[in-house]
């Protein structure tokens, strides 16, 4: 899946700049990754936003827009609609960097303006996310991120046992072994970005691989620690053909 990068600077010529810098690296390494927008104003950045919708993306920001919309404010709203987005700060001014702690953006990285090192950390910064995003996400080694405040989590899919919608508007409750964690996330995102979680309910995405029985009566899925969730009729035929393949699961 191509990684979605957008760039907003109100100096077009460091904005062209900086596009530069980003399409060589990627063009130079072939990255599985495209620069989709690269603006002047946060507004087209916005707009941009709602006209199409990115679970797994990274941005680059200028801190300092000079217009009525700073990079903190398109940053949160970008967090308060993906918890998954990576922010990184294009700044001169390094004293605005406590303004994104006490707004709880957690950004991945800070690149300070006309430093000779800025070239280097935008390239790091891409290699970094190939890294993460391309590497590390191989077959039996996933990790799902979220965020708890400004703190980053990766939690190995494997140990995940099932993913529960919480009473609390926008949080998701993840069950795992000997951990649980609510965090603000989309069941829908989480369904498409993790295709090994199964989705058996509006409300419960599951590790298939860590159910220990079914109970088709009651319809009732369970797992170690003496979790369990439930599913409706509908999903009955579909869970019973899934776990027959697996052949390891107990059936009541």
């Amino acid at each position: 899946m191509t990684l979605p990068i957008i760039l907003c600077e109100d100096d077009i010529a460091l904005m062209s700049h900086y596009k530069a810098i980003i399409e060589n690296w990627i063009m130079i390494n072939d990255y599985d990754m495209r620069l989709v927008l690269a603006a002047t104003d946060p507004a087209e950045v916005l707009l941009y936003l709602s006209q199409n919708q990115l679970t797994n993306s990274l941005y680059f920001l200028d801190i300092d827009l000079g217009k009525q919309l700073d990079g903190i404010d398109v940053a949160q709203q970008v967090r308060k609609d993906n918890e998954f987005a990576q922010i990184v700060f294009i700044t001169a001014h390094q004293e605005l960097a406590l303004e994104t702690l006490k707004r709880q953006i957690a950004p991945l990285d800070y690149i300070v303006k006309d430093d000779r090192n800025e070239k280097i950390q935008i390239e790091t910064v891409l290699d970094g996310r190939h890294q993460q995003v391309f590497v590390d996400h191989r077959p039996n080694d996933r990790h799902l991120s979220f965020m708890i405040g400004t703190r980053n989590f990766r939690v190995d899919l494997t140990a995940i046992y099932f993913l529960e919608t919480s009473v609390t508007p926008h949080k998701v409750i993840l069950y795992g072994e000997n951990m649980m964690y609510e965090f603000y996330g989309k069941m829908n995102n989480l369904e498409e970005e993790y295709p090994e979680l199964l989705r058996v309910h509006k409300s419960f995405l599951i590790n298939p691989n860590k159910v220990t029985a079914v109970d088709y009566k009651s319809r009732t899925i369970f797992f170690p620690e003496e979790y369990s969730c439930s599913f409706p009729l509908v999903k009955a035929k579909i869970l019973k053909k899934h776990f027959d393949r697996i052949g390891s699961i107990i059936h009541k």
